[in-house]
């Protein structure tokens, strides 16, 4: 049972987390317990993607790696327009929105398969076969460290979109927080659909759809931080979500090339770790890069956003046609 119980404690850590503090008048005691919900989080993303990598292979993994993607798109939409909803009310009972994560608790506790507690088990072995070799076998492949090391950079460049657009609207004079709102609720919808196609497009370019993503996000950003129009934010969001979430997928894959099936979630986890590394330092990065140069807008915060997520991109292509052959066997 053991992938069942880490998911089922990860949803309840989530819940906990996320609903408990409407009951908290202290705002550090707020702080304090969303703890738990950031606990919960991070058992569960590396979870759902390194069961698809484990049961499925070919073009069924990359359609399931992109309907996850579209899964996490449509759960942002549902929840952004729930707690919308909710707070026309009462701002208090926003928290109510995370009674989801309730529901899916029972769905997970009474609905996973028996079969994935089977997956990344191994098999006891007399500890004379426990050679060299196989502890060799067993050790993290290069390509999950470029993959951590790329998450990291794009968390890095990607923090503007989550920190900065609502700011970066008041900024412009010309959209209001509420249309920064809707462009970010637009940007899951987008992501929503875009996800359906990962699969399609890796199979028609192959591992060509992790710089292409990142090439997308740049243009995104870049249309965001040289625009005040509401239509060019619409457009520029909706190129940086699709990008987004064809990046997700892709980097998935990457931690786990060449990955023993007994290290796929701690392949994965490395992954989303370094995402949400890079996700936690952005506004310190920003802050220090903005003394250094005399001070950067929220806007201008779009322009620092690819600055890095175009290292990633540099990386990624530099890792991609160093092993090009290998990638054309695997197309």
């Amino acid at each position: 049972m053991l992938l069942a119980s880490v998911s089922v404690v990860g949803i309840a850590l989530c819940f906990i987390g996320a609903f408990s503090p409407m009951f908290i008048p202290s705002l550090v005691g707020k702080i304090a317990v969303r703890v738990l919900a950031g606990l919960g989080v991070g058992l569960i993303q590396p979870l759902s993607a390194s069961l698809i990598v484990d049961c499925f292979e070919g073009k069924v993994a990359n359609t399931m790696m992109g309907v996850q993607s579209s899964c996490v798109g449509l759960g942002a939409s549902l929840f952004s327009y729930t707690m919308a909803g909710i707070m026309v009310y009462d701002w208090h009972y926003a928290y109510c929105a995370y009674l989801y994560a309730a529901a899916i608790f029972l769905l997970v506790l009474f609905g996973m398969p028996a079969f994935v507690n089977q997956i990344g088990r191994e098999e006891k072995k007399p500890a004379a076969q426990n050679t060299a070799d196989q502890v060799v076998k067993k050790a993290l492949p290069a390509a999950c460290y470029i993959g951590f090391v790329a998450q990291l950079i794009y968390g890095l460049g990607y923090g503007a979109f989550d920190n900065s657009l609502s700011l970066a609207a008041v900024e412009t004079g010309t959209i209001t927080t509420v249309q920064a709102a809707a462009i970010a609720s637009w940007g899951g919808i987008a992501s929503l659909i875009g996800g359906f196609f990962f699969g399609f497009m890796k199979g028609k370019i192959g591992n060509n759809i992790g710089w292409l993503s990142l090439v997308m996000n740049i243009i995104g950003f870049a249309v965001v931080g040289l625009t005040s129009s509401t239509t060019m934010w619409y457009i520029g969001v909706t190129i940086c979500k699709v990008g987004f979430c064809w990046w997700m997928p892709y980097i998935n894959f990457l931690v786990n090339d060449g990955t023993d099936e007994s290290n796929s979630a701690l392949a994965t986890s490395l992954g989303f770790f370094g995402n949400s590394f890079g996700a936690f330092i952005f506004a310190y990065v920003l802050a220090f890069v903005g003394n250094m140069v005399g001070g950067i807008t929220q806007h201008q915060a779009f322009f620092y956003g690819c600055a890095w997520i175009g290292i990633a991109l540099v990386l990624i292509a530099f890792n991609h046609f160093k092993n090009y052959k290998h990638y054309q066997e695997i197309a």
